[in-house]
């Protein structure tokens, strides 16, 4: 069988401190605002608290639970609401990806990676990205084990592969499309400060 699995991918602990750190900036700020809500009854007040304290060790948790694994079954991704298991014959592609959303923060990934499940359907590949690993390489090798693993009798869905190609078209309209809205506030910008200046 294939000498290229296991694998998995998690967050790096670098990143882990970052999610830390927010939380232990975030969770006070918002207990004392909660708790210097005037008016507000007391039970409101713990009931805001406890759910407050709740969301934010959920999310430390769930962050620490994101993960994919490659193994000789398939592929698993543990998101922050579930696990999505995707058996190797059930895989239509493996690719990276440019990241559309790469632009709206610091640290973002510039590129990401898919499984394409038996429908269509992408299932982004946590952490599979080009902040935690090499991408080519790592996609390569979880391409490989797929192309290894899926069967003899396998074969490509023709309607998977249209869903797909739409895919592929509709994140070429989003990149062009934050493209053309940087440029629009960059010129309003340029516009806004001449006129102010100049007049």
């Amino acid at each position: 069988m294939s000498t290229r699995l296991p694998r998995e991918y998690r967050v790096r602990s670098e990143q882990m401190a970052g999610v830390y750190v927010a939380v232990g900036i975030g969770t006070p700020g918002v207990l004392l605002t909660v708790l210097n809500m005037e008016n507000t009854p007391g039970w409101v007040k713990s009931l805001v608290v406890a759910l407050v304290l709740a969301f934010f060790g959920w999310l430390v948790v769930a962050a620490k639970r994101c993960s994919t694994s490659a193994d000789l079954k398939g592929i698993r991704v543990r998101r922050f609401t579930g696990t999505r298991r995707l058996a190797w014959e059930e895989v239509q592609d493996i690719r990276a990806a440019p990241n559309p959303s790469a632009h709206t923060a610091k640290n973002q990934p510039t590129v990401i990676s898919y499984a394409y499940d038996d429908a269509g359907r992408r299932v982004q590949l946590m952490y599979v990205d080009d902040n935690h690993v090499d991408v080519a390489r790592e996609v390569g090798a979880l391409r490989a084990a797929w192309e290894e693993l899926r069967g003899p009798d396998w074969a490509q869905d023709p309607e998977a592969v249209r869903r797909i190609a739409r895919h592929d078209v509709r994140d070429r309209r989003v990149r062009k499309t934050y493209l053309w809205i940087v440029m629009i506030i960059v010129v309003v910008f340029v516009v806004a400060m001449v006129s102010l200046f100049a007049g």
